[in-house]
């Protein structure tokens, strides 16, 4: 049968899900620049994901196509290609692969210095920002354009009933001013921008600045109501949930705290039930090891088969290929709320924690876990004591100068034997972990007092500390002010406040870069002597490239104590669990698909 009969395409038709449609950010190019294409199609469940078959050249401009999430894709020019012009003909090849192509084809020049525009920071926005407001789109060279409203056409799945009411024009900046409501679900939204010239009056035609829309949208059920799990993506796509608490009077294998792990199919948007731990655990401690298995450790609970809970300091380790769980080496010290954190070389640095009974006792020795194919063959190091034990720390690796920074955290001193002999406050010290020497030292930084706070890696190598709370009684206060630590000259310095000072939160981040994180849940202490609290319902982010927190959207749910699942390939994540007076089986999506 003759392929480009009406016949062949009626019938192809019949067999294909839909007509994949296309667009490219620009029609013209330049030399090692890039170019954005956004489609209604999944390329990277094909076996060669997006192909771009280029024709009317000799050499192929095009170096490299990267998808940035299922819908979105980078394509990268060939810097030695400097002139010419060149046609993708993407309807004779897409046949071969029963897709039908709208356009057919697609016409591109080459132009040395192009009148480019994108977004200002970055290629991901929050939902809410569309709500009310503006969105900068910044030019790479002056450009001249009459700023009509009837010059600007909105297209893609997250358009909804949302339109421009306004257009303010500098010399390399666009402002769009939006009103109405996007899509619920978030999406991508293309700005398409008809007749922009450059400096010299050669007209460009039309630009298409794709736009990623982030939303939050109501997740399944889990099997199991939990809070103070765990989560995580493996490296095969699967998300899991692990531990944690189950709903008051709801009993598993003998107890509350829970051993059992689901999977998320982000396909068929289920939870599953997977292979239980071997113990029991809440407020334990999780990292996924260089080769994509999971490392657990201490935390509160029992093997499974013992009816008591106590403070653990066992190990066990998950394979995802063979769905099983091994028990490892035990720490030397039992703790839960501590943190882990994964060294370039494999091994898993154990720092912090508390006893899970009054009188509370904050945990001093850090411990090393020197990883191995077999976990019967692992074995556990004791590096030394912290100058000040804590839990509920912020922990993370420096890459830049290969060391583990260990910032702020409760300590708990024990004065007596009785529940409430014991003095806990928040600490301002920062303490550093060399992993080459594999030593502790102290820093000259201090932090605010905080625990339960967040930290987020800057582009520049510095390190974003932020949130938390100062105590845990009645002077108890929400920490606004954020902070920046740099590691490379141990100095930290104040930056912004947080719209909410929150702890017991969520966090995420864009898929670009590091250039926006998002903070959603959590509680705020809200009166003068800090008894008081709210669990809060409203997220704000964090851009680097302006510097500032904003109000963003809102979460479905004003949770806290859940946990999250963060998403390294598209960005975003779900958050799962946790409490708003109960125990929450919900969960609920931050994400743009």
């Amino acid at each position: 049968m003759d392929p480009s009969s009406p016949t062949y395409l009626g019938l192809l038709l019949l067999n294909a899900d839909s007509v994949v449609k296309m667009e490219f950010s620009s029609n013209r190019v330049q030399p090692g620049g890039i170019i954005y294409v956004t489609t209604n199609y999944d390329f990277t469940t094909n076996t060669h994901g997006l192909r771009l078959p280029v024709t009317n050249t000799t050499t192929n401009p095009i170096s490299q196509v990267i998808p940035r999430s299922k819908f979105l894709y980078e394509v990268r020019m060939a810097p030695g290609v400097t002139s010419g012009k060149f046609t993708m003909n993407l309807k004779d090849y897409y046949l071969g692969e029963s897709l039908l192509v709208n356009p057919e084809s697609f016409e591109f020049e080459i132009d040395s210095n192009p009148p480019l525009l994108q977004l200002k920071t970055g290629n991901g926005i929050d939902i809410s920002e569309l709500q009310s407001g503006f969105l900068d789109i910044e030019a790479n060279e002056e450009i001249v354009w009459d700023g009509n409203l009837s010059q600007v056409e909105l297209s893609g799945n997250a358009k909804n009933s949302l339109v421009v009411s306004d257009i303010i024009v500098s010399s390399r900046n666009i402002r769009l001013l939006f009103a109405g409501n996007p899509n619920a679900n978030g999406g991508i939204l293309s700005i398409r921008f008809n007749g922009v010239k450059d400096k010299a009056l050669n007209t460009q035609g039309v630009i298409t600045v794709p736009v990623q829309v982030f939303a939050f949208k109501s997740g399944p059920n889990m099997n199991i109501a939990r809070r103070s799990c765990v989560g995580m993506e493996l490296d095969d796509g699967r998300k899991m949930v692990l531990g944690g608490r189950a709903k008051s009077g709801v009993l598993i294998n003998g107890n509350g705290t829970l051993s059992s792990t689901e999977y998320y199919n982000s396909i068929s948007k289920e939870f599953t039930i997977g292979t239980d731990m071997i113990y029991r655990r809440q407020e334990f401690a999780i990292v996924k090891l260089l080769d994509g298995r999971l490392l657990v450790s201490g935390g509160f609970g029992g093997k499974v088969g013992s009816p008591s809970n106590e403070s653990l300091k066992s190990i066990e380790i998950f394979d995802p290929v063979t769905s099983t769980w091994t028990e490892g080496p035990s720490l030397v010290t039992p703790r839960q709320l501590h943190k882990m954190t994964l060294l370039p070389n494999g091994d898993v640095l154990v720092v912090g924690g508390l006893t899970p009974f009054s009188p509370f006792q904050s945990v001093a020795m850090v411990e090393l876990i020197h990883v191995t194919a077999d976990p019967g063959l692992m074995t556990v190091e004791t590096i030394g004591n912290l100058v000040n034990s804590r839990g509920k720390q912020a922990q993370i690796l420096s890459s830049n100068t290969g060391k583990v920074v260990i910032i702020g955290g409760e300590r708990s001193d024990v004065t007596g034997p009785a529940p409430t002999d014991y003095n806990a406050r928040s600490i301002d010290s920062i303490e550093i972990y060399d992993v080459t020497t594999k030593t502790l030292s102290t820093s000259s930084a201090k932090v605010i007092k905080r625990f339960n706070h967040f930290t987020h890696s800057l582009s520049n190598g510095e390190i974003l500390i932020l949130g938390g709370i100062s105590s845990r009684f009645n002077d108890n206060q929400p920490i606004l002010r954020a902070q920046i630590y740099n590691p490379t000259n141990d100095t930290i310095r104040d930056h912004k406040n947080l719209l909410f000072g929150r702890e017991w939160g969520s966090s995420f981040v864009f898929p670009y870069g590091k250039d926006q994180i998002v903070i959603a849940g959590g509680l705020e202490y809200r009166t003068v002597n800090g008894n008081t609290f709210d669990s809060i319902l409203d997220t704000e982010s964090w851009s680097e490239t302006d510097n500032r927190f904003y109000l963003t959207s809102r979460s479905l749910n004003a949770r806290w104590d859940g946990c999250e699942i963060r998403y390294s390939s598209t960005g975003g994540g779900m958050i799962l669990g946790g409490r708003i007076g109960s125990i929450l089986a919900n969960t609920e999506e931050y994400s743009f698909e």
